[in-house]
């Protein structure tokens, strides 16, 4: 857990009465964790997401910010790089920037010359 986790859960722990992170107003136990995430889902109208997305998005995000891949997969508990670099989608704008440094590498004439 970093720390900005932590804080969040002690934000929600100043105002929520329960002895649970995730709860219903009612008695505080949450039935479906499945149903409400759903709902979430539904109400912020996010189409086509499933909660094992999740995944994808942390492992994602964890390369895109410089994580190695060996860290990736001990972070998401997978016996093969095969199956980390399935989960680790780069994004669009992250490969237009990594060409662009490449290309920033050529700016300058005396690179080009022996």
């Amino acid at each position: 857990m970093n720390a900005l986790l932590s804080n969040m859960l002690l934000c929600i722990k100043e105002f929520n009465k329960s002895d649970f992170v995730f709860c219903n107003e009612e008695d505080g136990r949450l039935k479906s964790f499945r149903k409400s995430f759903d709902s979430a889902v539904k109400r912020a109208e996010i189409k086509d997401f499933r909660f094992h997305n999740l995944r994808h998005t942390f492992a994602s995000h964890l390369v895109m910010n410089g994580v190695d891949l060996n860290t990736v997969k001990e972070l998401l508990g997978h016996k093969s790089i095969i199956k980390t670099l399935r989960y680790s989608h780069l994004s669009q704008d992250h490969k237009a920037k990594a060409v662009e440094l490449l290309g920033s590498r050529f700016d300058s004439p005396q690179i080009l010359l022996p």
